[in-house]
């Protein structure tokens, strides 16, 4: 009899135990919505993994803000490049606009960026910016404007430079003011980062990292007790190729002394951009020498890794050729 007592408080400890265990579990990773279908073989993805310093502890994510109220089905409206380098300690946002002209693989055409994900999802969209940039990414984050949203609004807003002309574009804005430090929530933060006819494409990037900026110094200012129920909470907003672990990991860089914080954008200053139509559709686009954008974005991204490599750059697979 008291050996069946013992075996029955054991059976009820570990009852108590895996129950708490599976708790944990959908707590964390039940709302993570994981692409399944996605695959980071290389030659799927057009990685490129020939080069020593595509091996360095430099991780490269595609963030994809999708033209779509919900779900993850339309155009990249928004395309980024989240670097977490830890060789360097910093975070990189790169930005790619919308409407450079690029060749998409599977499709085998040269058409805007932003169509590559309406064409094919993430996996066709990263193969593009791949084959097109010469870079190594594996992962990817998307989330559409609603979600946005909602990710800003979990941080209590965000704080950027408002002009004149943007509050105009920015809705229930009779009461903000304009100037720095502007306090917007998750919607007035969406319409500032979708302001397209004010000003230049390079202007609109550069608003939407504006907006990623402040929520990554947002999470910076958070205590690292706090890391795991903000990522629950975003993760249930977006899709992604990684876990929670993945993510998890690598938010502990926030955590370092003296993280910096940097910005890039293609075209931006980086190379000679040219607008024009784009023959067949007749489509305004952005053109440029992608091998020239290349260098510089792996430059930006990898520094003297790169700058200090023998890598030599395949050809541009769009130049100002492309145009009428």
């Amino acid at each position: 009899m008291k050996i069946r007592s013992i075996i029955l408080y054991i059976l009820i400890i570990l009852a108590v135990l895996l129950g708490g265990l599976f708790a944990a579990y959908q707590y964390f990773f039940g709302r993570v919505t994981t692409d399944k279908t996605f695959s980071g073989q290389a030659d799927r993805l057009a990685i490129q993994t020939d080069t020593d310093f595509t091996k360095s502890n430099i991780v490269n994510i595609a963030i994809f803000g999708i033209d779509s109220e919900t779900g993850t089905k339309g155009r990249s409206d928004a395309t980024m490049i989240l670097s977490i380098d830890y060789e360097h300690n910093k975070i990189k946002l790169s930005s790619i606009a919308r409407d450079t002209l690029v060749y998409i693989p599977d499709k085998d055409v040269t058409e805007k960026y932003t169509h590559a994900y309406s064409y094919g999802g993430a996996q066709l969209a990263v193969k593009t910016m791949n084959a097109n940039f010469n870079t190594n990414v594996q992962d990817y984050i998307a989330v559409n404007f609603s979600e946005m949203a909602d990710i800003v609004d979990l941080v209590g807003g965000v704080e950027v430079n408002l002009t004149e002309k943007e509050r105009e574009h920015v809705p229930d804005s009779s009461n903000l003011g304009t100037g720095e430090n502007i306090t917007l929530n998750g919607k007035q933060a969406v319409a500032y980062s979708r302001i397209r006819y004010i000003d230049s494409d390079d202007v609109r990037t550069s608003r939407q990292r504006e907006v990623l900026n402040c929520l990554f110094s947002k999470a910076r200012s958070m205590s690292a007790s706090q890391y795991p129920t903000l990522i629950r909470q975003c993760l249930g907003l977006c899709t992604t190729s990684l876990d929670y672990g993945e993510i998890l990991k690598f938010s502990q860089i926030l955590l370092n002394k003296d993280l910096t914080l940097k910005q890039f954008a293609l075209p931006g200053d980086a190379v000679d951009a040219w607008g024009g139509i784009m023959r067949g559709s007749g489509a305004w686009c952005y053109v440029y020498d992608l091998r020239q954008a290349s260098d510089a974005l792996l430059t930006f991204i990898y520094e003297d890794l790169y700058t200090n490599s023998n890598y030599t750059l395949p050809p541009a697979t769009v130049d100002k050729s492309a145009l009428n």
